[in-house]
């Protein structure tokens, strides 16, 4: 099942990538999401244009499993999210490989950030889910993007709030 979700934010593409990757950013991010983070890798090459960073991070959603994947999972709702972002096309290509059922169901997706003008971007989250279990294989897709869905509303929110009370530093 493919999807698609756009925001846009009031903010130029260096900020909002500086602001993406930072650290006190996602720790706040992820405490307001509720989510548990820890970050297993971070590798940066290069700079400017040529810059790539490759971030693999474990997270852990503090809330109740759903009745439909509860019988799929032992203990808490866990997935590692591999990314490699690359400066030169403004992307980021995601993995998610979940803690449990990893053979049989597949989340990958790519973020496209593009400026609408100097002070304006838009951020577009191209993703499809893959869910292999018999009879209900649509239906852990549909709750996945729907859980997806809401936890992005929840993000875009809280990054436009977060843009609006750290803004980009003008050079001296």
């Amino acid at each position: 099942m493919r999807y698609t979700i756009s925001d846009d934010f009031d903010t130029s593409l260096e900020h909002y990538w500086q602001v993406f990757f930072d650290d006190a950013y996602n720790a706040a991010l992820y405490q307001h999401l509720r989510v548990g983070r820890e970050v297993l890798d971070v590798q940066r090459e290069g700079e400017g244009e040529a810059l790539i960073i490759r971030r693999k991070i474990k997270l852990s959603p503090q809330r109740e499993v759903p009745a439909l994947v509860a019988r799929f999972v032992k203990g808490a709702i866990t997935y590692t999210e591999q990314g490699v972002f690359t400066a030169r096309t403004n992307t980021l290509e995601v993995v998610t490989i979940p803690g449990f059922m990893a053979d049989q169901l597949t989340t990958r997706g790519s973020y496209r950030v593009q400026a609408l003008g100097p002070n304006k971007v838009r951020r577009t989250w191209d993703a499809e889910v893959t869910c292999k279990v018999p009879l209900l294989g649509g239906k852990v897709e549909k709750h996945i993007i729907e859980e997806v869905t809401t936890s992005y509303r929840d993000t875009t929110e809280f990054t436009r709030k977060w843009l609006r009370d750290h803004p980009a530093k003008t050079p001296a």
